[in-house]
């Protein structure tokens, strides 16, 4: 595993999400990898400052009201982000969700293409060679519940990952900086010095000159 794959680890690890086997793996990983546990480190240093953070009463009375969250609403929200062909999956796999749940029955005879759907499915009926039985359907109904599904859990560890990489930007934003913040202090003190050593110059050369005229004073005496 390279060191991108141990974020989604981090992450897990942030949020107690993480198996014991995944939290021996990443505790190996960070011992050997000093960049990995710097970034480590600083993520637990944000998220402890995050929840150490008050929450503070709005000034405006505001009355929030609250809706049952839905993760197939999200999903829809998002989908126009998704590549082109990935959409397109989808779109089929919700047709024949559609088809599946109005018990459609699709049949061929003599060239002839014909369906029809209800809403209650209806008794048994001797299948035929060119009529798609109910056990067909039932088995597609399943295949589209597992395909939504999978789409739902891409879709899930998409968000894990962005929100990784948000937590790296952040941590790259801070480290940057910090070395600004260095680099000041830096030419601050050689400012700070150079200034200094140009007045121990000045008070040398006047303190000579002093010294030599108090000498011209005792000569011509």
């Amino acid at each position: 595993m390279k060191c991108n794959d141990y974020r989604l680890l981090m992450m897990d690890a942030l949020y107690d999400e993480i198996s014991g086997v995944d939290k021996k793996t990443l505790d190996t990983h960070l011992k050997s990898c000093p960049d990995c546990r710097v970034k480590y480190h600083t993520l637990q240093t944000t998220t402890q400052t995050l929840k150490k953070w008050e929450d503070v009463e709005p000034h405006v009375n505001l009355t929030f009201v609250s809706q049952p969250a839905s993760r197939i609403a999200d999903f829809f929200r998002n989908l126009k982000s998704w590549k082109l062909p990935v959409r397109m999956g989808v779109a089929v796999a919700s047709l024949l969700l559609l088809l599946s749940l109005f018990n459609t029955k699709i049949q061929i005879t003599d060239g002839q293409f014909a369906f029809e759907t209800s809403l209650f499915s209806r008794g048994s009926q001797t299948p035929s060679p060119e009529l798609v039985t109910q056990t067909d359907l039932d088995n597609m109904r399943q295949e589209n519940y597992q395909m939504v599904a999978t789409i739902l859990d891409e879709y899930a560890k998409r968000n894990k990952i962005e929100t990784a990489v948000l937590f790296d930007k952040f941590y790259d934003e801070l480290e940057k900086q910090r070395r600004t913040d260095l680099q000041l202090v830096s030419n601050a003190v050689e400012q700070v010095q150079y200034g200094t050593t140009q007045r121990l110059q000045r008070t040398d050369r006047t303190l000579g000159t002093l010294i030599e005229y108090v000498n011209m004073q005792s000569q011509g005496r």
